[in-house]
C-alpha cells in the first residue's frame, strides 16, 4: 500500500530526502504514528482589529486569532482509513499560547479525479482545500491549495494555502512554513519553525475518531 503523499507524487516521492519519505510514506497498515515537538518562531497574519473574529473558528480547530514568537508546538500524523474506505492521514496540531491552547487540524486523502491531495479543516470538515503537490531541488515538499470548496462540493474563493517542509540535518529536526494568504486582507495566518518528531508504534484504540481529536 502506498501512503497519500506517494499516490499524489508518484515517481517524484523518492526524490523527497529520507526524512521526509518516511514522514510522508505512512499508511494505515503499519500501525504507527509520527509524534512531533517543537516551537513556531513567529505566527503572524490578519490585522489586529480583525483577529478577535478569527477565534468563531477556534472551537472547530480552523483557525485562531492568537500571535506571538516562539509558540510552543505539537504535531501528531495517524494514517487510517477513513468512512469511505480511503486511504487518509490527520493532521493534529497544538499551539500552546501563555493563555490558550489552539488546534489546527486536518484530515487528507488523496483524491483520484483531482489527482491531488484533499485537506479537509477542523472537526467538522465543513471546508476542503485540494492541495497540489511538488519536490523541491532540495528534497523538500512543497504543496499549494488549488481551490477551495465547501462541504466537498461547493467551490468558492477563499484563503490560498501553500506549505513548505524540508529536512534540517544540522538541528536533526523538520523546518515547517505555512503561509495563509486572502486576496484582501494579505496574510491570515503564517508560521514557520524547527519540529523535531519521532516515529511510535500505535494501535487502532489510538486513532482518534475519524482521525481528528474532538
Amino acid at each position: 500500500m502506498k501512503s497519500i503523499f506517494h499516490l499524489a507524487l508518484e515517481e517524484k516521492f523518492h526524490q523527497l530526502h529520507p526524512e521526509l519519505q518516511k514522514k510522508f510514506g505512512i499508511t494505515s497498515q503499519q500501525n504507527i504514528m509520527v509524534l512531533g515537538q517543537g516551537r513556531m518562531t513567529e505566527i503572524r497574519g490578519t490585522p489586529l482589529m480583525l483577529r478577535p473574529f478569527l477565534n468563531i473558528g477556534a472551537k472547530d480547530h480552523v483557525i485562531f486569532g492568537e500571535r506571538g514568537k516562539e509558540v510552543p508546538f505539537t504535531l501528531e500524523n495517524y494514517a487510517y482509513e477513513d468512512d469511505d474506505g480511503r486511504e487518509a492521514l490527520s493532521y493534529i496540531r497544538r499551539f500552546f499560547f501563555p493563555y490558550a491552547i489552539r488546534g489546527f487540524d486536518a484530515a487528507m486523502y488523496y483524491d483520484e479525479q483531482e489527482q491531488a491531495i484533499v485537506d479537509r479543516l477542523g472537526k467538522s470538515s465543513l471546508l476542503s482545500t485540494v492541495m497540489d503537490v511538488d519536490v523541491t531541488k532540495e528534497g523538500g515538499l512543497l504543496m499549494h491549495s488549488r481551490k477551495t470548496k465547501v462541504l466537498d462540493s461547493l467551490s468558492i474563493k477563499g484563503p490560498r494555502t501553500s506549505l513548505y517542509e524540508h529536512y534540517d540535518e544540522k538541528e536533526q529536526a523538520f523546518r515547517v512554513h505555512v503561509h495563509v494568504e486572502h486576496p484582501i486582507i494579505g496574510t491570515v495566518l503564517m508560521y514557520e519553525g524547527l519540529v523535531h518528531t519521532e516515529i511510535l508504534p500505535i494501535t487502532s484504540n489510538h486513532i482518534p475518531d475519524r482521525g481528528i481529536l474532538t
